[in-house]
């Protein structure tokens, strides 16, 4: 079983991508970057479709995690809503407008192929850790 300190880190990352994802943002991506970084465990890219969606979105996501208990260490970009980054230690969200998003395109410096889930397979990952926590206390009873 993964360490504490990778299931948290995890769970916020997910639920940043249901935020983002409720709230009407595009394209989102999870990238696992643990393995090619020491900069973070995980990487969500994420498509505004104008400054103030971008700034709503941010604001949605802060929220969401500081229930979870955490809260944002660093915020950048906010004031133009161009590409905001909201740093939260081993999870780094970055949300773009389009045209900005297209011209950093972010996935292909941290994509090897393997890494990067859209919103399909982040859904997909976490019924399957509900699904393993489940078989997990099963066994432990």
């Amino acid at each position: 079983m993964k360490n504490k300190q990778f299931q948290k880190d995890y769970s916020m990352a997910v639920k940043a991508c249901e935020v983002l994802d409720d709230n009407k943002a595009e394209d989102v991506s999870l990238i696992d970057v643990s393995y090619m970084s020491n900069l973070a465990d995980y990487f969500i890219i994420a498509t505004a479709n104008s400054t103030v969606h971008n700034k709503a979105l941010v604001d949605k996501i802060e929220q969401a995690i500081e229930e979870m208990g955490q809260k944002v260490i660093r915020r950048d970009g906010l004031s133009e809503g161009r590409w905001t980054v909201l740093d939260y230690g081993n999870l780094i969200i970055h949300v773009f407008t389009q045209e900005l998003r297209e011209f950093y395109h972010l996935e292909k410096i941290w994509n090897d192929g393997k890494n990067v889930l859209n919103m399909q397979g982040v859904t997909k990952l976490k019924e399957q850790s509900i699904k393993d926590n489940q078989e997990d206390v099963q066994k432990d009873n």
